[in-house]
């Protein structure tokens, strides 16, 4: 039986949490291959990775405590003005839809908010981030250096650059975003949409669990269709045939195993720190 809900809010609370675990486990597992890729080009350079270790797991728990509980605070804001996501389930269980231009529309005003915001923020900090790298660099005697930091910094803080930026953060965020949902609903029409494991409780729906293995071939297909349209637009403009395969089978094997991960970590933690709770009405 296939029934559509509307996904009218999310809990900032679960979804900060969880967001944010998983995105630290990620940390950890990239700080080990950076150890080991560290220990394996200069083992004298190990004592360097313990400080990098330790900023890249606690850059991750700030920021994406930050960025999560943001796109959650943002899309129950938007929810209220735009058309919300709109998801079609079978059984409850398979997602076999998911509405396309209401879903690029609300994912591309949250980017463009947050770029707006960060925007804001670097007003007030820039100017002293600035003052001190470049002080920095002068008395080290990179003259040199320091100019063309000043001059690059200089030039991205203007107002047409910043206009650009937001610009096209919201058109880039808009096509990709829309093209994933053609391309994941094609996908879910042959029977290998996403499953979850759904419970209810009040006016919340809570997703127990994510099959692993649905989730890991939905990210390498999107991933590597989107990395295909990008390899002809380079190869197009001139790029190497070389690279542009690369990119199409490293984004393929990086989405596959960033996937299976993802609901790896998930169906791990939600047991533990609480499952991702969802707003989802009945159409």
């Amino acid at each position: 039986m296939t029934s559509v809900k509307e996904l009218r809010s999310v809990d900032l609370s679960s979804y900060t949490i969880i967001s944010t675990a998983i995105a630290v486990l990620f940390s950890i597992i990239t700080s080990i291959v950076l150890v080991i890729a560290i220990a394996a080009i200069s083992p004298a350079a190990m004592g360097v990775s313990a400080y990098l270790v330790s900023t890249i797991i606690v850059g991750s728990l700030m920021y994406t405590t930050y960025n999560s509980f943001c796109q959650g605070f943002l899309y129950n804001l938007l929810a209220k003005k735009l058309n919300t996501i709109q998801i079609a389930f079978e059984d409850d269980k398979q997602i076999i839809k998911v509405s396309t231009t209401p879903t690029a529309i609300i994912i591309s005003m949250i980017m463009t908010i947050q770029v707006i915001l960060l925007y804001l923020v670097s007003v007030f900090i820039f100017p002293l981030l600035l003052n001190t790298m470049v002080q920095t660099l002068m008395f080290s005697g990179q003259e040199l250096l320091a100019y063309s930091l000043y001059q690059f910094l200089y030039l991205f803080s203007q107002p047409t650059t910043v206009a650009m930026i937001i610009f096209g953060t919201f058109i880039i965020t808009f096509v990709f975003v829309l093209l994933g949902c053609y391309i994941y609903n094609i996908l879910a029409s042959t029977g290998r949409g996403v499953t979850v494991e759904l419970s209810k409780q009040d006016n919340m729906t809570s997703i127990e669990s994510v099959d692993v293995l649905k989730l890991a071939i939905v990210f390498a297909v999107v991933a590597g269709i989107l990395n295909l349209i990008l390899a002809i637009i380079s190869l197009i403009s001139g790029g190497e045939i070389m690279t542009a395969i690369g990119n199409i089978i490293g984004g393929f094997i990086g989405a596959f195993v960033e996937g299976a991960l993802l609901a790896v970590f998930y169906n791990f933690l939600a047991p533990k720190l609480g499952k991702l709770k969802l707003e989802l009405i009945d159409q």
